[in-house]
């Protein structure tokens, strides 16, 4: 399961609204400091806000401010990501031979360029048709509070 951490912004009644900031992947690096690509994702970095259901979680238990630590399984996170990446590729490189195939050059390049929009396309397909699916919806796996709890 990948973890997330984010800050509990909204409280419904099912639900939370978690707001995460996105950072760049370098994030744990020593040279950080002297690192280019380091301040520029910080510079480019934004949060994003999340609905998680509490489903077993006590609304009670829950405060604005609170850490929440969410989750989403490693299979989704991989299937996301090789979707997002190889699937516009490979309907660019189809596009292209059947543009080429059927138009030479000129027909390559457009095939190119369509084939890449309707990667994007599908890929916005997949994302709508399984936008319900509990496999990628987070999950919340624990509160962290921010304030100490009375004793």
């Amino acid at each position: 399961m990948h973890e997330e951490r984010g800050r509990v912004v909204a409280i419904e009644a099912g639900s939370i609204w978690v707001e995460t900031i996105q950072r760049s992947a370098c994030g744990g690096c020593s040279a950080r400091s002297g690192c280019g690509t380091g301040l520029l994702g910080d510079f480019l970095s934004r949060s994003t806000r999340i609905r998680v259901d509490l489903n077993s979680w006590d609304k009670a238990h829950v405060a604005l401010n609170d850490t929440a630590i969410i989750g989403i399984p490693e299979r989704a996170l991989s299937t996301g990501a090789l979707l997002a990446y190889i699937l516009p590729l490979i309907f660019l490189l189809l596009g292209a031979l059947a543009g080429d195939a059927l138009a030479g050059e000129a027909g390559a390049i457009a095939g190119a360029v369509a084939g890449l929009l309707g990667g994007a396309g599908a890929i916005r397909w997949h994302g709508r048709r399984n936008a319900a699916s509990p496999l990628y919806s987070p999950v919340l796996l624990r509160i962290e509070p921010s304030r100490p709890s009375p004793r």
